[in-house]
């Protein structure tokens, strides 16, 4: 049947009775030398095209980055700028745009005649902390970012030393530093707080009215921050303080103390302390939690 393909006998059969005299044994360097002439000829084609311009990297389309598609644009055409499409390396180069520090992960498409593509993941900022230098902003993941920017001011402060933090596009590894960017990447839904601390007792926040909440650990933080959130709703006066490490036991102290424990010690959280500098790092290590907020906030 036509357009069915003939086997290599067929193949060295006809052409052994086209060219009389040429034994199957000749014909197979012949073929061998025809699939390498094509194979030749294809390379070199491809150099001429890649050569002659007319694939050249002019425009970078940059989708998802939001604040860093500059940095990513500029790094692309750094990178790969008037370079051919055919000679970029997409996995190569999306590696190297996840080196970024605001980039958590990037895709990278060829899309003809003379564009990139390129999908960017951003790092979600979720904390401030300090170092010595300055303050600089965290993800989620524990990534540095960089400096604190206008939009990220609003961000809570967590307690660090200095040591516990890398530079820009490093990321954090202290156990305590991590638990507090648990807490602050989880959806505080109107508590806004405002510094987060992990010390003896375990992890604590503040509000940014100046209530505490402590939480242990960041072990199933969103339940503890379902309870708070509860036992903050049906409090009668203004709360002081919120125990939710043990959620199905939360305790809570209220400015107007309840007559069956008015004579119970109060409950202390433990002092949150933050290296926005030396010499508040140092005025702030002992101090108890209200002191140590008012030192840093006034």
């Amino acid at each position: 049947m036509r357009g069915e393909r003939q086997p290599m006998e067929a193949v060295l059969g006809d052409m052994r009775g086209r060219l009389p005299g040429i034994s199957r044994v000749a014909l197979v360097p012949l073929l061998l030398l025809g699939v390498v002439s094509a194979i030749a000829i294809g390379v070199v084609g491809y150099r001429l095209i890649s050569a002659s311009g007319a694939f050249a990297v002019e425009r970078v389309d940059v989708t998802g980055a939001g604040p860093a598609s500059r940095v990513v644009e500029r790094s692309v055409l750094t990178i790969a700028g008037g370079k051919s499409l055919l000679d970029v390396d997409p996995n190569a180069l999306a590696a190297t745009l996840g080196a970024l520090p605001r980039v958590q992960s990037a895709t990278v498409d060829r899309a003809f005649p003379h564009t990139l593509a390129v999908h960017v993941v951003p790092e979600r900022p979720v904390a401030i902390a300090p170092t010595a230098e300055g303050r600089v902003v965290l993800a989620a993941s524990g990534r540095v970012l960089g400096e604190v920017t206008r939009g990220s001011q609003g961000l809570p402060v967590i307690a660090a030393a200095p040591a516990d933090i890398p530079g820009a596009g490093g990321v954090v590894t202290s156990p305590g530093v991590l638990q507090e960017l648990a807490l602050a990447a989880a959806p505080q839904r109107g508590l806004r707080f405002q510094v987060i601390g992990y010390g003896q007792d375990g992890l604590t926040a503040r509000t940014a009215n100046g209530m505490a909440i402590r939480f242990g650990d960041s072990v199933d933080v969103a339940v503890k921050l379902k309870v708070a959130r509860s036992v903050l709703r049906r409090a009668d006066t203004r709360v002081q303080y919120v125990d939710v490490s043990v959620p199905a036991a939360p305790v809570m102290r209220q400015d107007t103390p309840d007559p069956l424990t008015a004579n119970a010690p109060p409950p202390t959280a433990p002092p949150i302390v933050t290296a926005a500098s030396s010499d508040a790092a140092s005025s702030v290590a002992d101090a108890p939690p209200a002191e140590s907020i008012h030192t840093l906030f006034g």
